[in-house]
Formats: structure tokens, C-alpha cells, sequence
């Protein structure tokens, strides 16, 4: 009994003994820590997830919106039929003009004749008579398609396309194209202080020839943004991509970066988005509500609700995506583009059995009922 006195009365066993406990008691918190964060980095990738589909699916509603409209334009129809490029060209520069007045949105169009050849283009007109076959192999799809369709594709240019072919009587006559840039995506992600990088799969090199002079990240992508410094090449090259394809999120550079996969109309992946954010950004959002989904990006119910009806139409029983798409833009389609929807739809929907259009009003109706909860 004397010994262990002496023994606890050494002033080196109790510090030692302190030492072990600290250390213990570290470690328990330091995984506990780890845990948590693994969590909110979870959470916070579904979310940011979520908000750029979001927004990318605005950017493909209003290029198709526009391309829509301009598809049943009798001047710019005849135009092409009558090969008059100048008069195509004003018809297109004068559109974008007003509605870039009217409502300062910029929007690019451009007119492409049945045999992939630059017929106009709203932006700049010094491009007509270039062939497009082989920087836009998507435009094969019409081969065998009628339908328009508004995806990321790589052309000349990466980018938001909405194409709808003309018809004269039932020969295809040209295309009507919308295009964007992300610019719009792109801002959102600015106003909320988050770092957005666009990257292409850089097996496009010769395909993307406006692109070329852009900065390789590695030998796996090709940056698209038209902004970046020196410090976003840098922690871009720093990224060990096929560890952050795989785990989604990692720490690198001081940053914490998120991985989301970019893929074109035919589901093929062709790129990535890469986010960045800062620990002081991520701590702020450890130790906000976790019921609250909108801490940090301010992702309303209503745009909630949306992206996940869009995503739940992609198990029913449409005969191709632009069916799809068509009853996904059934409410935002604005008042005077009413009955141009309506007759578009109509003419779609003629085509399904009356089984089919039972089980699409079925999967709606489902969809439906999900609304009141999620509110």
C-alpha cells in the first residue's frame, strides 16, 4: 500500500498519467470531429449538387425557351429557305438586341443550314458560310431525331446548346440554336463568394478549337472559365483527379473542392465542375441549422421542388428526353409562348398510346403529392 503512495505521490507519474488521458480523451474528440465534418461535407456536396443542376436546368429551359420561338419565325424560315444570310442575320442581331434591352439577358443565336454550315449568327455574323460537321458531331442526332433538344455540348466552344430543326413541309430545312456559356451559373456561384470551375475532358482539344489557347489542367481537362488567376491554375494542378472522382470531396491547397461530373445530351461524360471553398466557409456552415438546406446556398423551396420533380420525370415512360422535357416546362412556359406550347404539346402527345399517357399521368400525379410535403 506504502508503494503505490510513493508511486502516486511522484509528481512524474501523475503527469504522465495526465498526459495518457489527455491524450485519449483528444482522440475520441479528434474522431468525433472528423466525423462531423465528414457529415457536413456530405451534406454540403448534395447541396451544391443541387443547386447547379438547378441552374443549369434554367439555362437549358430559356436557351430552349428562345429557340422555340425563333424555330416558328416565318421571316427567319424563308431567309433560310431563300439562302438570304444578311437578311437572317438582321432578323437574329435585331431580336437579341431587344431583348437584351428589354430585359438585359444576352442571348446568342445562330441559324445552320441542313448541311452543318453556319447560315447566321446573331452575335457576330463573320462566321457565315463556315462548316460545323466536324466540331459538332451532336448535330448527328437529327439524323434520326426530330426532336429539339438543350444540353451541354461540345463545339467549337464548350457550352448550354438548345438546337430545334426547321421543317419545310417534312424535309429538314436548317437548325435554330441558342447557346450560353454558363455565364449565368456562373454568377449565381459569384454572388455567394464560391469559386466555380468549368472543365472539359481534353480528348475535345481539336473538336474545341476556340478553346485552345485555354490553360490545361494536367493532362485530363482544359479550363473553360474566361476568368482565372494564377492561384486557381495552381490549385487546380495540384488536384490529383482520379482520388477526387472517386471521393467527391478533398482538402487541397488550403481549399476544400468538390467534384460533380458534367455530361452531355447523350449522358456521356465529357468534363467537370469543380467548387471551392474556403475552411472559414465551411466552418460557418458546421455550425449552421442542419435542417436548414438553404444555410449557404440560398436554394429556394420552390427551385427545390423542381430539380427533384425534374429528376424523379426521368423514370417515366416518355418515348425521349424532349418529351420529357416539354412537360417539365409546362409551368414556366410564359403567357405569349402559351399556345405555341400548347400546339407543341399536343402534337407530342398524339404520338404516345392512351396506356402511355396513363402511366405519365400517374408518375405526375405522384409528383404532385410530393409537393405538399416538401412545402
Amino acid at each position: 500500500m506504502d508503494r503505490w503512495v510513493k508511486l502516486f505521490a511522484n509528481k512524474k507519474t501523475i503527469a504522465a498519467v495526465f498526459l495518457v488521458i489527455m491524450m485519449i480523451l483528444g482522440i475520441v474528440l479528434w474522431q468525433l470531429e472528423k466525423k462531423v465534418t465528414s457529415q457536413t461535407l456530405e451534406r454540403l456536396s448534395d447541396q451544391l449538387s443541387l443547386a447547379l443542376n438547378n441552374q443549369l436546368e434554367k439555362e437549358r429551359s430559356v436557351a430552349l425557351r428562345y429557340a422555340l420561338i425563333l424555330s416558328q419565325n416565318t421571316a427567319l424560315s424563308d431567309a433560310l429557305k431563300n439562302d438570304d444570310e444578311d437578311k437572317g442575320f438582321k432578323i437574329l442581331s435585331e431580336g437579341m438586341e431587344s431583348i437584351k434591352v428589354n430585359t438585359d439577358a444576352l442571348i446568342r443565336s445562330q441559324i445552320i443550314t441542313s448541311d452543318y454550315v453556319i447560315f447566321a449568327r446573331s452575335w457576330d455574323n463573320s462566321y457565315a458560310g463556315m462548316p460545323l460537321d466536324f466540331n459538332r458531331p451532336d448535330l448527328l442526332y437529327f439524323q434520326t431525331h426530330r426532336n429539339p433538344r438543350s444540353a451541354i455540348e461540345v463545339g467549337r466552344k464548350l457550352g448550354v446548346k438548345a438546337t430545334v430543326p426547321i421543317y419545310d413541309q417534312d424535309k429538314i430545312n436548317g437548325f435554330v440554336e441558342v447557346v450560353s456559356f454558363f455565364e449565368s451559373t456562373q454568377d449565381y456561384f459569384d454572388r455567394l463568394g464560391i469559386n466555380l470551375y468549368i472543365l472539359m475532358d481534353s480528348r475535345f482539344y481539336d473538336t474545341a478549337v476556340f478553346m485552345q489557347e485555354n490553360p490545361g489542367i494536367g493532362k485530363k481537362y482544359i479550363l473553360a472559365n474566361t476568368k482565372y488567376t494564377q492561384s486557381d491554375l495552381k490549385l487546380l494542378g495540384g488536384i490529383d483527379f482520379n482520388v477526387f472522382k472517386h471521393n467527391r470531396v478533398i482538402f487541397s491547397g488550403g481549399r476544400y473542392l468538390f467534384y460533380e461530373p458534367m455530361k452531355n445530351g447523350e449522358g456521356e461524360t465529357i468534363g467537370a465542375f469543380v467548387f471551392s471553398l474556403s475552411p472559414k466557409q465551411i466552418k460557418t456552415y458546421t455550425h449552421s441549422d442542419e435542417e436548414d438546406i438553404s444555410f449557404l446556398i440560398h436554394l429556394s423551396r420552390n427551385e427545390l421542388y423542381d430539380v427533384m420533380v425534374k429528376k424523379s420525370f426521368d423514370n417515366t415512360l416518355f418515348q425521349s428526353v424532349y418529351d420529357k422535357d416539354l412537360l417539365y416546362l409546362k409551368d414556366t412556359v410564359a403567357p405569349e409562348d402559351r399556345e405555341l406550347f400548347l400546339q407543341e404539346a399536343h402534337d407530342r402527345l398524339n404520338a404516345y398510346s392512351k396506356e402511355e399517357l396513363i402511366g405519365i399521368m400517374l408518375d405526375y400525379k405522384v409528383n404532385k403529392k410530393i409537393k405538399g410535403e416538401i412545402r
